[in-house]
């Protein structure tokens, strides 16, 4: 690259920003000097880049700047397209600002050598920054005279260009245009560019850094002409893209961070979230201890409103229709049952992606720096969000992307809304919902009095409306049957949810710290979560190993299909079904095959424990059980008595063998005989257990 004219400018004065043209030169000796002569009227300096010109325009610049000190050339010796050229332009812009030559608030403008930009038109763009307060304005061109594919093709990029940079454009490739140097200055940090990109790149760049852009000064183009492909728009809206994540990840790099870093992160997030939503996806039921209940709920309300014109708000068909329809996500559960007919199974599971993804969004919404990559990265490893994720925990997601979003709309002041969304949170998941939110509004309270009397005229309603939900949970079997273990699992649930719930909160608490000290915690998180998902995915097999993500590696599989097409089966009786809680779709087999379940999915209600004679007496004659079915792969993984217990009742003629399956997969005890030998008490309670 060799320059000409080494003569710098003056100091510049405050009061009256110095105005500065770089002019793009390719290939343009029929027009280049007339441009060149009606600039050097209305600037101050004209910086002029000649790209590897193959005709006289490098001849002519040499002839037109000799003997104009307000001239600087610089020259390529080959083409290397327009981005490079506007950015050696403005890398000699930023050394004169950096060596107080030029001012931050010096005026920067580009202007195409081929004459489609009227001189007389710079006017109203630069008085858009100094008398307006704009930091940049690009002209609209009039496209009116251009064919159709042209103007389709702007519009499309200024469509993808208003998406990517968070403000309303109209013609984003226009390359006439003002810029205050400072915010230009800044904006060639996040700054790549390859051929024509340039232009786009800054005009997503600038208004992501926070100045203020015009694009709606419209002026005429008295040339006709572009050398654009749909290949070079292509790769505008793909660098637009770029120019986009440089910003949001590159402006707040930890410290201790790697360059490189910036560009490995977004495919680290990417595969993490798709990951995720995908795993869950790929099957129509997603094996994992707390799948199952939500798919039968679903379909159970579903199956009754479109082919029973009922609206159940109990389950026929599990613990002897004692379950409700709705102990948790009333909403959700509503949404997937009205879509039913259309997804299936798919739409729990779509339903789940759209949780879980939300959840990050809302995140955002709730504490701006979750809309930082390097933030959201830790909230995505943090490892009770990944067990909430890969264990279902349906309800939960839920409840936290409504739980955000309240947040956000609180803080906003936005009451009606804010007090929909908090019974949204609640509802989805009384418990955790009522702690968190309970938690949440305490502390703002604390912080805030000013808005206790708001606080008090959201809490009113919503809690009379959370009246009929909370009577809904209550009357849950699981809930009454074994307190000990209801109080024992929602406080386990509370700590470990909680504390993802918190983790927006926390992380922009603790946000300057983690920008210095970024790697050992993303080394923690990656390590945690990493191991989690090993040791609960089934990665690695062994005796009694915890399983809760069986749906990360494996398929669900009807192992009964056999059994329900033998004649040993019995639609309307009631079953005991005990397989491992991760690989519960048996159950739900069950119930879509007209069994009734002699219990619910929860933990609580399944039993899973070892047994006297006299307590499983008790038990299977209060839960009237007709069969129980055991799996091998219970047995395997719980080692309780049951399966012994049974043989003894079958070797005593009080219980046989109903079927059993050719695989040896499972063994079906018919114990009718021993259940109507036993007294059927009132209540769970009175039975010794």
């Amino acid at each position: 690259m060799k320059t000409i004219q080494d003569t710098q400018p003056a100091k510049p004065t405050a009061a009256v920003p110095r105005k500065i043209a770089v002019v793009p030169v390719y290939n343009e000796e029929e027009t280049v000097v007339q441009v060149l002569d009606e600039l050097e009227r209305l600037v101050d300096q004209i910086v002029v880049v000649e790209d590897g010109s193959t005709d006289d325009s490098r001849s002519l610049i040499i002839g037109w700047a000799r003997h104009r000190r307000s001239a600087h050339a610089i020259f390529f010796e080959y083409n290397r397209g327009l981005s490079a050229a506007y950015y050696a332009a403005f890398k000699e812009i930023a050394g004169l600002v950096a060596a107080g030559e030029l001012s931050p608030d010096d005026l920067i403008i580009t202007v195409d050598a081929d004459g489609q930009h009227d001189p007389a038109d710079l006017d109203r763009l630069t008085r858009r920054v100094t008398d307006e307060g704009y930091d940049a304005a690009v002209a609209r061109r009039d496209l009116s005279g251009y064919d159709l594919l042209k103007r389709t093709g702007n519009n499309l990029l200024a469509w993808w260009a208003s998406f990517w940079s968070g403000m309303r454009f109209y013609d984003v490739e226009s390359g006439y245009r003002v810029f205050r140097a400072g915010p230009l200055i800044e904006a060639l940090n996040y700054y790549h560019g390859y051929r024509y990109s340039e232009t786009v790149e800054v005009a997503v760049v600038l208004p992501r850094l926070g100045y203020r852009l015009s694009n709606d000064v419209i002026v005429p183009v008295p040339v006709q002409r572009s050398r654009t492909s749909i290949q070079d728009g292509i790769i505008d809206a793909l660098a637009m893209v770029g120019a986009w994540w440089r910003v949001l990840a590159g402006r707040h790099k930890p410290s201790d961070m790697p360059a490189l870093s910036v560009k490995v992160l977004p495919a680290v997030l990417l595969l993490a979230l798709a990951f995720a939503v995908g795993d869950i996806l790929r099957t129509s039921l997603f094996l994992a201890s707390d799948s199952m209940h939500n798919y039968a709920h679903v379909w159970y309300l579903s199956d009754q409103i479109f082919h029973h014109g009922r609206f159940p708000l109990h389950i026929s068909l599990l613990d002897g229709g004692s379950a409700v329809t709705f102990p948790y996500a009333l909403v959700p559960y509503l949404a997937g049952a009205l879509t039913y007919p259309i997804f299936g199974n798919w739409t729990v599971s779509l339903l789940m992606g759209i949780a879980v993804t939300g959840t990050v969004w809302a995140a955002g919404l709730a504490r701006p720096v979750m809309r930082d990559p390097w933030m959201i990265l830790l909230f995505l490893i943090n490892p009770f969000f990944i067990d909430s994720v890969f264990a279902f925990q349906f309800a939960t997601v839920w409840c936290a992307l409504f739980f955000f979003l309240f947040v956000s709309a609180f803080e906003r002041r936005r009451t009606v809304l804010a007090a929909l969304l908090l019974w949204l949170t609640i509802s989805s998941h009384p418990m955790i919902g009522s702690l968190t939110s309970g938690v949440y509004l305490a502390i703002y309270a604390g912080l805030h009095r000013e808005r206790v009397r708001d606080l008090v005229l959201l809490l009113v309603p919503v809690g009379l409306a959370l009246i009929p939900i909370y009577w809904m949970t209550l009357s849950t079997p699981a809930v009454n049957e074994d307190p000990a273990a209801f109080v024992r699992t929602t406080i386990s649930s509370i700590v470990s949810r909680g504390l993802w719930f918190a983790a927006p909160f926390v992380l922009s608490w603790i946000a300057p710290w983690l920008r210095r000290n970024y790697r050992p915690v993303l080394g923690v998180g990656f390590a945690s979560s990493a191991l989690g998902v090993v040791l609960l995915g089934g990665v690695i097999g062994f005796n009694r190993a915890p399983s809760g993500y069986w749906g990360i590696l494996h398929d669900s599989s009807d192992v009964y299909a056999a059994f329900f097409a033998s004649p040993e089966f019995q639609p309307g009786m009631t079953y005991r079904v005990l397989e491992p809680s991760e690989r519960e779709d048996g159950m739900y087999r069950f119930m879509r095959h007209g069994a009734i379940l002699s219990n619910e999915f929860f933990t609580e209600s399944t039993f899973h424990r070892p047994w006297n004679m006299d307590q499983y007496g008790c038990y299977t004659a209060f839960k009237r059980v007709d069969f129980v079915v055991v799996e091998r792969a219970w047995e395997r993984r719980l080692h309780f008595n049951e399966g012994d217990l049974l043989n003894s009742l079958v070797s005593r003629a009080q219980a046989s063998i109903a079927y059993t399956d050719p695989r040896g997969r499972f063994v079906v005890y018919n114990i009718q005989p021993f259940v109507a030998g036993q007294s059927r008490p009132s209540s769970l309670s009175q039975c010794p257990l």
